[in-house]
C-alpha cells in the first residue's frame, strides 16, 4: 500500500475528502430514534404531584376515587414530598411516604394502624433493594416511576399507589441529606412489653 504522499494529488485530495466525511458524520447529533435509546429514566424530567392530590374530596357515596392527575401520572416519572413513616419491623427495599408523620408498632399493633389514605409505598432497586432506608424525621423527596392498582406488599398491607424509585440518587433527605441505607441486622426493633 502506497502513503499518502505518494499517491497523485486528485487522490490525496479523494482520501482527505472520505476521511472528513467520515470524521464529519461521526460527530453530527444522533437522530430522535438513537437518541430516545440513549436516555435514561433521569433524563425525563419527573411531575410534581402531593400526597393530597392522590383522591378527590370530598369523599363522595362511592368511597375513595383517584383523581385524573394521579391516575393521568400513571407509569410516569414524578417526584412527591411527604414523611417517612417510622416502623419497628421495616421492610428491605421498601419505604412508606405519607402526608403527615405516622409512626406505626407492629409489635403492639398489629395492621391496626392509622396510615392514611394516601400513602405511597416506594420501592428501592439494585444494591438498595435489600438493604433498609434509615429513618429520619422530616419531610423527603422520592423520585421513580408512578405505579397504580391493588398489589400485596412484603409487609402484608394492600398498596393502590407505588414509586418504583429512579436509585439512591432519586431520594432526598430531610435537610438535603444524604440518605442512609443499613443491613436489615443493623437495624435494631424496640420491643416494648
Amino acid at each position: 500500500m502506497k502513503n499518502l504522499e505518494d499517491r497523485p494529488r486528485p487522490a490525496q485530495c479523494g482520501v482527505l475528502l472520505l476521511l472528513a466525511l467520515v470524521a464529519g458524520c461521526a460527530s453530527q447529533p444522533a437522530n430522535d430514534a438513537s437518541r430516545a435509546a440513549a436516555s435514561a429514566p433521569q433524563a425525563v424530567p419527573a411531575a410534581e404531584l402531593r400526597l393530597s392530590e392522590f383522591f378527590k374530596l370530598p369523599v363522595g357515596p362511592r368511597g375513595l376515587e383517584p383523581t385524573d392527575k394521579l391516575r393521568g401520572l400513571a407509569g410516569k416519572r414524578v417526584r412527591v414530598q411527604g414523611y417517612l413513616v417510622k416502623e419497628e419491623e421495616p421492610f428491605p427495599g421498601l419505604v412508606m411516604l405519607t402526608p403527615v408523620p405516622v409512626t406505626l408498632a407492629e409489635l403492639a399493633d398489629g395492621p391496626a394502624d392509622y396510615l392514611p389514605p394516601a400513602t405511597l409505598f416506594a420501592h428501592a432497586d439494585g444494591e438498595n433493594a435489600n438493604k433498609i432506608l434509615a429513618y429520619r424525621p422530616g419531610a423527603w423527596t422520592l423520585t421513580g416511576t408512578l405505579e397504580l392498582g391493588s398489589r400485596e406488599e412484603r409487609n402484608g398491607r394492600v398498596s393502590y399507589a407505588r414509586l418504583n424509585l429512579d436509585g439512591a440518587g432519586s431520594i432526598k433527605a430531610p435537610g438535603n441529606t444524604v440518605p442512609v441505607f443499613l443491613e436489615p441486622g443493623a437495624v435494631e426493633h424496640a420491643h416494648h412489653h
